[in-house]
Order: structure tokens, then C-alpha cells, then sequence
């Protein structure tokens, strides 16, 4: 029974669309372009804010970013590399500056395809990375929620899956898992939330 249940939930997942190597290429020079021709955003992206990075990399892109592969690791390497220098607030970031920046980052670019293919609504705070940082996110039409920086990264690491359902495809399911999820958290003591 719990096979059958496993095989019918997989075999009606939709297909996540996949770049191929040869486009991958290409996407990552546009990457290096644009990289180089924001040199002046970067400098003072936290206060311009990441919303304004997001806004110019296309879909394709972000696809990439967020792609499991050794194409979408080159790609998120790429822009890590860009990006965690200008949110850091060390002028020469550790490793655990690149761990902690990357992971908030990475969401923020799935986060970004999500609200282009207007699954849900979401604002960025300027620096995603800074200690107060807050996200507006709706899902899918539900109220929009309040989500501290440590909530967004704890909830792609219960709800990833889910959180890529939404995003891609819109998937109600995944919609209510997320919403449970962060219902069933919020109900809890403040410390353990």
C-alpha cells in the first residue's frame, strides 16, 4: 500500500524543466556580462537591495541557479561569488560568510522564479542576509507572512520539495503542506519557532 501510494504521488509530479549543457554555457557568459556590468550595483547592493540583482537575471537564469546539477553548481558558484562580497560585511568574507549568505540566497532565487510565475507574492528586504531581515511571502493567496531570515532557510530545509512545487508549478498540495508547516511553527513557543 505504501508503495502504491509513493509510485501514484511520483508519477504525478510534474516535470521540472532541465537546461542542457550546451545552453548552460551560454546562460553562464550572459551571467559573466551581466555580472560585469553591475559592478556598480554590487558595490552597494545592500542598500539598493537584492530585489534590484533578481529583477535582472532573467528566467533562464534563475533556472540554472537553482538547477541540481554540475551546470547549476558552476552558475551558483558564479553568482555567490558576486554576491556574498557585497552582502558581506567583512571586506574579505570566511567561509562561514559564503555558507550563510548562500543559504539564504539560493531561496531568494527560487523564491524570485516563484513570484514570476505568479505562484506567490513576495518582497525581499534589501539585505536577506542582514540580521534583521524580514520576507513578505504569500503563498499562492494565503495571507502574507512575515519571515525572518533563520524561517525562510528551516523552511527549505522541511519543505524544500514543497517550496519547489509552489514556486514551479503552483501545486495546491504543496501550497497546504507549506501552510501547515508554518501554521504548525507558529503555534509553538517563540524559542522553539
Amino acid at each position: 500500500m505504501v508503495q502504491r501510494k509513493a509510485h501514484s504521488r511520483a508519477a504525478s509530479r510534474q516535470q521540472i524543466p532541465r537546461i542542457r549543457p550546451a545552453e548552460a554555457e551560454r546562460i553562464l557568459q550572459e551571467i559573466e556580462h551581466l555580472l560585469d556590468k553591475s559592478q556598480a550595483l554590487l558595490v552597494d547592493l545592500s542598500s539598493v537591495g537584492i530585489a534590484e540583482l533578481l529583477r535582472r537575471l532573467d528566467d533562464s537564469m534563475l533556472q540554472l541557479a537553482i538547477q541540481p546539477d554540475d551546470s547549476g553548481e558552476r552558475t551558483r558558484a558564479r553568482l555567490m561569488s558576486a554576491i556574498v562580497p557585497a552582502l558581506c560585511s567583512e571586506p574579505v568574507p570566511g567561509i562561514e560568510d559564503f555558507v550563510r549568505i548562500t543559504n539564504i540566497m539560493l531561496p531568494c532565487l527560487l523564491l524570485e522564479l516563484g513570484r514570476r510565475n505568479r505562484h506567490i507574492e513576495v518582497e525581499f528586504p534589501a539585505d536577506p542576509a542582514g540580521p534583521d531581515a524580514q520576507f513578505r511571502i504569500s503563498f499562492g493567496g494565503s495571507h502574507p507572512r512575515i519571515l525572518r531570515t533563520q524561517q525562510v532557510v528551516e523552511l527549505v530545509a522541511t519543505a524544500g520539495e514543497e517550496l519547489v512545487g509552489i514556486c514551479y508549478f503552483g501545486d495546491e498540495p504543496s501550497k497546504k503542506r507549506i501552510e501547515k508547516a508554518l501554521t504548525s511553527k507558529q503555534s509553538r513557543p517563540r524559542h522553539l519557532a
